[in-house]
């Protein structure tokens, strides 16, 4: 029952501070008419609109503000190419954490990453996902992701971030990036609602379970402070120019010393910042209070990946002891008023959303009995709004997703229940029983079966 004026009668989680919870929703082609009682919605919409009701609670789809959906495609595809459920894809994924992006010898075709796409969107519409960011795009990727959606095969709404990697071939330096950005003669926010390119992706520090994370407070006795990868002169050069030529920046920032460096830099980008949705991404291993504010009075989109404290909160404990304990600091992103997306850096990360929100009420981390410090620990209405609302900004799209109102696209999933209602425990059990992407269905449970 796709595009055509309905009356979806269930409860509505909106995630509109203005109209919290409702009754039914009205729709109208792939737009909400209207999100009100049965009553309001029934007088609204036309007299012949069928009413159908739903066992379940209504949320908005979620985005998730850091997947790399190609990639995890092409590693579907070549490993597991008979893969038929949701459950299926995330043991695949666990288990081939190590593995290679793609088998082959050769490059994937870009067929193959068109098959790859089209294997792995129902598995992330099967989660309740109507929208990604993927983080970092290569060229040959935003070719997948183009014809794709030439094609008509591109159900997720999907936000991609050019990657051109400061120190390869291609791209040996800031100059040689900034001039391949402006022989493209577009810019962040070109595409329409269903493709769009996003900031550019920018590496300042390493990995933190390789000991990589720059930090201010040094990893050992040694004195060793991590991997700065950019240093802040060539930083600062990017980001101006970025900034004055309509380009975002999102800088991949794990370290306290990294965040430090990227909120300096994008000082210089003005009005950017909050224009082309600048990013802090990861921002999870001690970054300071005053970094914290700093980015939120700037407009910084904090871009935090649950996942990664999950899968290295093991590690960074034996490594960091007690230092670990605050690893994730959403609790203090929230509270200096900071935009907080939630993404998962998967498929290769834990990706699904209802065990990352979980995770970040619980604090809990893979393989410990222990969680970290509840200090940072958020509710699960913050969790599914960092998956919404805020996650809907990052993607350009606050006026047209990330919660249920007139007017916004009719993105919107069934669950079983209300995540925010069940005990926090039981979220995880939790199941999407529908999903829609403007009007149409991507996902049916029964379907599936």
């Amino acid at each position: 029952m796709d595009c055509q004026e309905r009356i979806v009668i269930a409860p509505v989680l909106t995630m509109d501070p203005e109209c919290p919870r409702a009754e039914a929703m009205g729709i109208i082609g792939d737009r909400i008419k209207i999100v009100g009682t049965y009553d309001e919605v029934r007088a609204a919409m036309p007299d012949d609109a069928d009413e159908v009701h739903h066992e379940g609670v209504v949320l908005p789809g979620l985005i998730d503000a850091h997947l790399h959906m190609e990639r995890g495609g092409l590693k579907a595809l070549g490993y597991a190419p008979g893969i038929a459920s949701v459950d299926e894809l995330i043991s695949e994924m666990a288990e081939r954490f190590d593995d290679d992006d793609w088998p082959g010898e050769d490059e994937p075709t870009l067929e193959q990453r068109v098959d790859g796409l089209r294997l792995v969107q129902p598995f992330f519409h099967a989660l309740g996902i109507t929208g990604v960011v993927d983080p970092a795009t290569t060229p040959d990727e935003m070719r997948g992701y183009q014809e794709a959606h030439r094609s008509g095969y591109l159900t997720m709404r999907t936000v991609a971030m050019p990657y051109l990697e400061v120190g390869s071939d291609d791209t040996p330096d800031v100059d040689a990036v900034i001039a391949r950005l402006s022989g493209t003669g577009v810019s962040t926010g070109f595409g329409d609602d269903m493709l769009r390119i996003g900031p550019i992706k920018v590496y300042a520090d390493g990995e933190a379970l390789k000991g990589q994370a720059f930090l201010e407070e040094p990893w050992d006795d040694g004195g060793y402070v991590g991997l700065q990868r950019i240093s802040d002169d060539d930083l600062a050069r990017l980001v101006s120019w970025c900034g004055e030529h309509d380009w975002g920046v999102g800088t991949h920032a794990v370290g306290g010393a990294a965040v430090a460096a990227v909120i300096a830099a994008y000082r210089k980008a003005g009005s950017a910042i909050t224009d082309r949705r600048f990013q802090l991404i990861h921002a999870y291993l001690e970054p300071s209070a005053q970094s914290i504010a700093a980015a939120a009075e700037l407009g910084i989109v904090a871009s935090l990946q649950p996942s990664i404290i999950w899968h290295n909160g093991r590690g960074l404990r034996k490594t960091l002891g007690d230092r670990a304990e605050v690893a994730n600091p959403v609790r203090s992103w929230l509270d200096a008023g900071a935009i907080v997306a939630f993404g998962s850096d998967g498929p290769f990360f834990a990706f699904d959303p209802r065990h990352l929100m979980w995770q970040t009420v619980t604090r809990r981390v893979a393989n410990e009995d222990q969680p970290l410090s509840a200090t940072e620990a958020i509710t699960m209405g913050e969790a599914l709004a960092a998956y919404t609302t805020g996650a809907a900004y990052a993607s350009f799209a606050e006026h047209s997703r990330g919660m249920l109102r007139a007017g916004m696209y009719a993105d919107w999933a069934l669950w079983s229940d209300d995540p925010t209602a069940v005990s926090v425990d039981a979220v995880r059990e939790l199941r999407v029983l529908h999903t829609e992407v403007g009007g149409r269905c991507v996902y049916s449970e029964r379907s599936a079966k």
